[in-house]
């Protein structure tokens, strides 16, 4: 999972918008963008890009449609869609566990130092 933050955002919340029985929802560009937490600068005119992105990506298929003159969005997730979620929370679990390994090393390293400082008196 290689996905920059805007596309990161905008998956969390098409994940969430979706059924999980049937993986699919329809929402209005106006909904994505009302989901989409204010730390992150994410406009109207990055909206349709990024979902092209994470449509060729192979996450999920979208089509425009329109309702009483609104732009509506039919999304389906696709099997990687579907195992977004999963593949987040195994790549959080690698994160911490290199962080962890990392830390355990720095602690060993240093060990090492003062206790060869402490055999040979330095």
């Amino acid at each position: 999972m290689v996905l920059n933050k805007k596309e990161k955002v905008l998956m969390d919340v098409v994940y969430d918008a979706t059924s999980e029985k049937t993986g699919r929802c329809i929402v209005s560009p106006f909904y994505i963008l009302s989901k989409i937490p204010y730390k992150h600068r994410f406009n109207e005119e990055d909206l349709q890009p990024v979902l092209e992105a994470l449509s060729i990506d192979g996450y999920f298929e979208y089509e425009h449609a329109e309702k009483k003159g609104e732009m509506l969005f039919l999304i389906s997730l696709k099997e990687k869609g579907l195992g977004y979620a999963r593949e987040k929370k195994d790549n959080r679990k690698k994160l911490i566990r290199r962080i962890v390994t990392t830390i355990i090393f720095a602690v060993l390293g240093y060990s090492v130092r003062w206790l060869i400082g402490v055999i040979l008196g330095i």
